[in-house]
């Protein structure tokens, strides 16, 4: 009995209207499986593409919501001569955050103290790769020398995808120096200005913006280089 209803189910001229209802039920099932095999794809390929828009948005809406000074781009100098380039400076109440952009297809692992860590590609691939927060912590040593202000003042932050598998995440981060998922970006922040320290004085931080945007900020965001991207 069942084969006979399925049979007239599928039979346009005894039954129209349960075929047409079929027909469109069947591809609405085909539709919402393509998509949800083709959208992470889709999604993760987005999101490569366009990490640094991603995370200066993020950054941005922190900026905004503490009423925070913010310099991208900021390329330092000396005698013509490339020092370093910074992807963002976020200047908040109490420290100024050194913050270097990330993307990496795959996973990275390494401890805290290596110089060289190692990356996982997706394809299954390793390889050695600069330890990130070695890297971005010779940023903030260079800025804070070129500034002239107290290396304590700073906090470097490396800002990864939030897909990124890092092993042993929770070992990594120390006082003055982070590695953390675009999505945990503002709790980092909000955490570290909590500490019971004193205010930076606003008169002063509000020269030491003007003077470092003035001689160094370039306030574009099209600027990426080769060892950016893994």
């Amino acid at each position: 009995m069942f084969n006979l209803a399925l049979l007239d189910i599928f039979n346009y001229e005894e039954n129209p209207i349960a075929f047409v209802v079929t027909i469109i039920a069947i591809c609405l099932i085909a539709f919402i499986l393509l998509f949800l095999l083709i959208f992470p794809v889709a999604k993760r390929h987005y999101s490569f593409k366009n990490f640094q828009n991603i995370y200066y948005k993020a950054i941005r809406n922190v900026a905004d919501i503490g009423d925070y000074y913010l310099i991208n781009n900021l390329v330092i100098k000396n005698n013509n001569q490339l020092v370093c380039r910074i992807d963002h400076v976020l200047f908040g109440d109490k420290y100024i955050y050194v913050i270097k952009d990330r993307y990496y297809r795959g996973a990275i692992s390494g401890n805290r103290d290596d110089s060289t860590w190692f990356f996982y590609s997706n394809d299954g691939k390793k390889y050695e790769m600069e330890n990130p927060m070695h890297v971005n912590e010779k940023r903030v040593e260079k800025l804070s020398l070129v500034t002239q202000i107290d290396r304590s003042f700073f906090i470097s932050v490396v800002i990864i995808n939030d897909n990124c598998v890092i092993k042993n995440a929770n070992e990594l981060n120390k006082d003055n120096s982070f590695i953390v998922s675009k999505k945990n970006f503002k709790k980092i922040i909000k955490m570290v200005e909590k500490r019971d320290v004193k205010r930076m004085d606003q008169k002063q931080l509000e020269y030491a913006v003007q003077d470092i945007s003035r001689l160094y900020g370039k306030h574009s965001y099209n600027d990426t280089t080769a060892e950016d991207i893994y």
